[in-house]
């Protein structure tokens, strides 16, 4: 296969997914606006996308602002050439829950199907769930959502983009199901868990949310219950993370 571009190279999924790549002596080049040892390129303007993709073969986009998402999948893809592939990391859910950042990755999926792309769908990283976690628990008296979550390592998730990477080069369309935690868990459960790992004590209270995008929540239309294939469970992210002075 020749080189492997991936986008949002710096970020949360990037930053493991490039040293994943590279442990498998694939050719990756990653791709930022500014960062040193990478390809530089505006998504949002496609400034430098030209010679960023020069010599590729797969691009994993990988980068999201969670607003202008649909306009840089379409600079991405109006740059790149006949015979390169694209993989697209997206969140399971997307065509289930109404959420407004969720239709715009919906929006790209489809962009990314109509070119015979790939997309890996994810359940929601455990930083995203901590990060909430520790918002919902930062007054004396905490909330937990009520409806439940599954939280995968995003380790593992970039483990599995870099198989998929490798297998692309024998087979240029595979199949690639949704990649979950592997554990669904209620949100009473989770930021339990949480607090007596931060050493909190709270009367915890259930959140609530009228609405479609909290009803689709609550139905679970954001789980892949039937792809559990992550390891690292929600209590060993909170022990290595509160391990680590976090």
């Amino acid at each position: 296969m020749n080189t492997i571009l991936v986008t949002g190279a710096t970020g949360t999924l990037g930053r493991p997914l490039m040293r994943e790549l590279s442990a498998r002596h694939l050719d990756a080049r990653g791709l930022s606006r500014r960062a040193p040892g990478h390809a530089h390129a505006d998504l949002l303007t496609g400034e430098g996308l030209a010679a960023a993709l020069d010599g590729v073969g797969l691009v994993i986009h990988a980068a999201t602002d969670g607003r202008r998402d649909v306009r840089a999948a379409e600079n991405l893809l109006g740059a790149m050439r006949p015979g390169q592939h694209i993989l697209y990391v997206s969140i399971v859910g997307v065509d289930r829950v109404p959420l407004p950042y969720y239709r715009q990755k919906y929006e790209i999926e489809t962009m990314v199907r109509s070119r015979g792309g790939s997309i890996l769908r994810a359940t929601q990283f455990h930083d995203l769930v901590f990060t909430m976690a520790r918002a919902l628990t930062a007054a004396p008296v905490g909330l937990y959502p009520s409806c439940s979550v599954q939280p995968v390592e995003v380790g593992e998730v970039a483990t599995r983009l870099a198989e998929v990477a490798a297998t692309l080069a024998a087979d240029p369309s595979p199949v690639v199901e949704d990649f979950g935690g592997p554990e669904v868990r209620h949100g009473r459960d989770v930021i339990r868990a949480y607090t007596k790992a931060a050493g909190r004590r709270r009367v915890l209270l259930p959140l609530r949310v009228p609405g479609r995008i909290f009803r689709a929540y609550r139905d679970g239309g954001h789980l892949a219950p039937d792809r559990a294939l992550g390891t690292r469970t929600w209590e060993d992210y909170l022990a290595g993370r509160f391990a680590s002075g976090s």
